[in-house]
């Protein structure tokens, strides 16, 4: 008997699961992600039969339209080459497809095994072979798959009293200020490092505690804070999440998940010793749509912002209103929206508080893109100073301590520009992100702001 690695890689999910129309955009978007799923599972099932395994033998790996498997057979190559090439037949018409190969297993590192195979389904892929029904492929017509039978993480969809899954307008009313969705996607930062010199134990140790958090954790963050009716889950396992829900809902789910999670990889890191003594992090994109804007635009959206988050230094960063922000820098904008929250809605502050913070000539966005550039024009700073001074009594305290923060932030990050240096302690741009959060909050108060 021979030791084999097996992988199946499924190309064309995202066009697959986010082209969808927009009237029942929800209720699709799940059942595809499901259909998904659905597809790696039988594929899975098929293969453990035909190799002898059992079914409640769990694989190395499962989630995210991959999987991978380690089996022992006295079935030669070939044969497996054939039921492979029979099993994924069905598909070949379609645009979603699932590459399954194989690679003999004599004892390498389980990285070495995992770059082997991958190397094969590479290849696959650029193997396969055009017909005409390959340029004509069309998505497949998905019929219900049970979505209220979904348990865990990737079956929390909100709901009517009826049990109806509610479309994205219907979350989008749900929320607090304006009624708008928000995207927010999530990767482990250098996750390909966290794997890499694993033994198979600490490998496999690592990716069920990882699926752990991004399954039972993250359901119990939407329990604790009653969100079960604002948060759609369009994926979740493995490292990463992707959801959509009302805006505020979002941003304060992230904020949660990112304190939950730096105490999660302290406990990792001791379970798990071979892992690196540096902290553990991961890095998100958050993009604030109409409810009835594209979905497939809305991914491409999201990824991007995700992108920008992973190439900043360090990355443990989230990037929202295209503004990239450590995540410490953006729970200052939380705190400061509510701030400005309260200057303007319970102190009877004006609204232009806002836009003045907003502002491409004088305000803190303008001061800090050229603060970066290692320019500063005091003028412009001490108009700004002379404006958010020009406000009720009462509130001159408040307004005085935003400003000062405010000035401390530009002050460090011109000096850090003329020293030629990267970093600063505080992040201005966290000051613009709490203006347009504010501004959100503040949308239904008055729809001319």
């Amino acid at each position: 008997m021979k030791n084999y690695f097996f992988k199946c890689d499924i190309s064309g999910i995202q066009s697959f699961i986010f082209n969808v129309p927009g009237d029942g955009a929800a209720r699709e978007l799940k059942n595809r992600s499901i259909y998904v799923t659905n597809i790696t599972d039988d594929c899975l099932t098929d293969l453990n039969s035909f190799l002898g395994i059992p079914n409640n033998e769990d694989p190395l790996y499962n989630g995210g339209g991959n999987f991978y498997l380690k089996a022992k057979t006295d079935k030669p190559e070939k044969e497996i080459s054939d039921f492979i090439a029979n099993l994924t037949e069905g598909y070949k018409s379609q645009d979603i497809f699932p590459y399954i190969d194989f690679v003999e297993n004599k004892g390498q590192s389980i990285s070495t095994l995992f770059d082997d195979v991958n190397k094969k389904i590479q290849k696959a892929k650029l193997r396969r072979p055009l017909s005409y029904e390959t340029l004509d492929a069309k998505q497949p017509s998905v019929p219900d798959r049970g979505i209220n039978t979904i348990n865990g993480i990737n079956g929390q969809v909100p709901k009517d009293k009826k049990g109806n899954v509610l479309d994205f307008d219907g979350i989008a009313e749900q929320s607090e200020g304006d009624e708008k969705l928000a995207a927010l996607k999530i990767d482990v930062d250098d996750l390909g490092d966290l794997f890499r010199g694993r033994d198979e134990k600490d490998y496999k140790k690592l990716s069920d505690e990882l699926t752990q958090f991004f399954d039972a954790e993250l359901s119990g963050l939407i329990r604790a804070g009653t969100m079960e009716k604002h948060i759609y889950t369009v994926f979740s396992g493995g490292d990463d999440c992707f959801l959509i829900g009302c805006w505020d809902k979002i941003f304060e789910l992230s904020i949660a998940m990112q304190s939950k999670f730096r105490k999660f990889q302290e406990q990792l890191k001791k379970k798990i010793k071979s892992l690196p003594d540096k902290e553990i992090t991961f890095s998100a994109g958050i993009v604030v749509v109409h409810p009835r804007y594209p979905m497939i635009r809305l991914t491409e959206d999201v990824e991007e912002a995700l992108s920008a988050s992973k190439r900043a230094e360090g990355k443990n960063s989230v990037t929202v209103f295209g503004k990239t922000l450590l995540w410490e820098d953006f729970k200052t904008s939380q705190e400061v929206s509510c701030q400005l929250f309260d200057l303007i809605q319970k102190y009877d502050e004006p609204k232009n508080l806002i836009t003045r913070i907003k502002s491409s000539d004088t305000g803190l966005d303008a001061l800090q893109r050229n603060a970066s550039d290692g320019k500063i024009y005091l003028p412009k700073v001490w108009r700004l100073k002379y404006y958010l001074r020009n406000v009720k009594k009462q509130n001159e305290g408040a307004v005085e301590k935003l400003f000062e923060e405010y000035t401390t932030a530009i002050m460090d990050t011109f000096m850090a520009a003329c020293r030629g240096e990267k970093k600063s302690s505080t992040n201005p741009d966290s000051y613009p992100v709490a203006a347009r959060w504010a501004e959100l909050l503040l949308k239904k108060k008055d729809n001319q702001l």
